[in-house]
């Protein structure tokens, strides 16, 4: 730990910790159990980098067992749903053999894609933030304040996650990293383009002696465009995406089940409560996909 004063108004942090290198690499399997989690691992070649984008301290063996166990219990419900819905119909009870495997399988997809989320998830947090934070840093580096005391007060300035970002820099820094091989070691598994180019240019100016205002400030005006452009994207792929959620979510549901039960009656099909009580996970499904897309597809940050 080092304890620093403050000195001609510079902002320096108090405590600093040393840094702790993200190290999820694995050892050598032991069991053939921990053989089996590494070559299921290897079924997703992406996985290792979507770890540290998403800055998961885990192995991806650790990662993988977790996934085989938390995917028991969403299939779980998924087959006690199924099981009722064939006992109701007196169905044939084999049919649930296929319904376990597929389920199974199918929550075991989708929660390996965490790392996927996370990382998406990162990136908004850094993004939301990075317009002003660069702004911060520009007034700064401009004003005549050295890059690291400028890179030292956006550390401690209160922008959210790009200041956890940018604090792995001054822990770099602190013992004994240069500030440029710091800089570069932060970009390097980030899922934020926006932050790789606007650290990659800075990194960039310090190497080749360049003004780092000048080249910084080029980099926010086009972040700050590209900022604007996606707000007006957002706004054209939501009109269609609206239509569809009126279509599936409320439509349907409502004069889709009415339609359907009137033609099965003329079939000689009758629905009972419990049949009818079936289709409401399935439209909550519905819906929540639809808002959960609105929500994610929505841009963070505000121009």
């Amino acid at each position: 730990m080092a304890k620093t004063k403050k000195k001609d108004k510079i902002i320096e942090p108090e405590e600093v910790t040393a840094f702790v290198q993200n190290n999820n690499t694995e050892t050598k399997p032991s069991s053939s159990w921990e053989t089996f989690l590494d070559d299921l691992a290897k079924r997703f070649p992406w996985l290792g980098k979507k770890m540290r984008e998403a800055d998961m301290h885990e192995s991806q063996r650790t990662f993988m067992q977790r996934v085989l166990i938390n995917a028991v219990w969403p299939a779980l419900a998924i087959v006690i749903a199924a099981a009722f819905v064939v006992w109701n119909q007196r169905a044939e009870p084999l049919l649930m053999i296929p319904v376990v495997i597929v389920a199974y399988l199918s929550m075991f997809l989708l929660m390996v894609q965490e790392p996927k989320a996370k990382a998406i998830k990162r990136k908004r947090e850094i993004e939301k933030d990075i317009l002003f934070a660069g702004r911060h840093l520009w007034i700064s580096v401009k004003s005549g304040l050295p890059l690291f005391d400028s890179i030292l007060a956006i550390s401690r300035g209160g922008y959210g996650r790009i200041s956890v970002e940018i604090n792995k820099i001054v822990e770099r820094v602190v013992v004994g990293v240069p500030l440029d091989t710091a800089m570069q070691d932060i970009i390097e598994d980030n899922p934020s383009l926006a932050f790789r180019r606007m650290m990659l240019q800075i990194v960039n100016s310090v190497r080749s002696g360049a003004d780092v205002g000048d080249s910084l400030g080029i980099v926010l005006d086009q972040i700050a465009r590209e900022q604007l452009i996606d707000m007006k994207e957002y706004g054209q792929k939501l009109n269609p995406v609206v239509m569809f959620y009126m279509v599936l979510g409320v439509i349907f549901p409502s004069l889709g089940i009415s339609v359907g039960i009137l033609i099965l009656s003329f079939a000689g099909i009758k629905l009972t409560l419990q049949d009818l009580l079936a289709f409401i996970p399935m439209i909550a499904v519905i819906q929540y996909i639809f808002l959960s897309y609105i929500d994610v597809t929505r841009p963070a940050y505000e121009v």
